[in-house]
């Protein structure tokens, strides 16, 4: 029972909320609950989850910045930034992706300190540019990168490698009615939801890859 929550979820301003108990205890309710690796909060807005994500990558930017002082070489450096630093950053991210561009610009001022750091080490001879840094370093903004995730999302769960049929049920092929130049490939019964977010940042990706071709979709084809 100790382990056993309820959470209730709901953006109103006044939420009815039963005592629900199990045999003879009641259940303890709670505002936030973790499942998986992501905090979920009740209101859906994951600025919790934002904030402990911002602190923990902080904290391991500072440990690659210390223990990296006498690299000689940019590919380590930018290794154990992405396998320590922004694989976390992008960990679940098609759930949690509908945050707000506050939280958006704090995560991505993890990325931002660490182009500086780069800059200071490997590139002192240019002016600092954020943008002129990612090229050199082959990188893409954190919210571009998010936005192709959620695109590959749901283009695999139409090629079948992702099994989600909430997805099928909400999202079609858009079939014109007649011939135009530009066309979006997939269409939502719905507006306001992750799933449309997902649409349409799929809908942006089929514009660069043929996402019905036979080989294989990965996250290094929209780099």
């Amino acid at each position: 029972i100790s382990k056993t929550n309820v959470i209730s979820f709901s953006r109103k301003t006044t939420v009815l909320k039963y005592q629900y108990r199990l045999g003879n205890f009641f259940i303890l309710r709670t505002d936030s609950i973790k499942d998986l690796g992501v905090l979920i909060d009740s209101k859906l807005h994951f600025h919790q989850h934002v904030d402990i994500l911002f602190s923990q990558t902080m904290k391991l930017l500072g440990l690659i910045r210390t223990i990296t002082f006498s690299f000689s070489t940019l590919d380590s450096l930018l290794m154990l930034y992405t396998a320590l630093i922004r694989s976390k950053l992008e960990y679940a991210s098609v759930v949690w992706n509908s945050i707000t561009n506050t939280d958006s610009s704090k995560l991505e001022r993890i990325q931002r300190k660490f182009a500086a750091l780069c800059h200071n080490r490997f590139f002192k001879d240019i002016d600092y540019h954020y943008f002129s840094i990612l090229d050199k370093l082959n990188l893409q903004t954190l919210d571009v990168r998010r936005r192709h995730i959620d695109a590959l999302f749901l283009i695999n769960v139409f090629r079948g490698t992702t099994y989600c049929s909430s997805v099928l049920d909400a999202v079609g092929l858009r079939v014109p009615s007649r011939n135009i130049r530009n066309f979006s490939t997939f269409s939502c019964s719905f507006s306001r939801c992750p799933t449309a977010r997902c649409v349409v940042a799929a809908n942006f990706v089929c514009e660069l890859v043929d996402i019905f071709s036979k080989s294989s979709l990965s996250l290094n084809c929209l780099v």
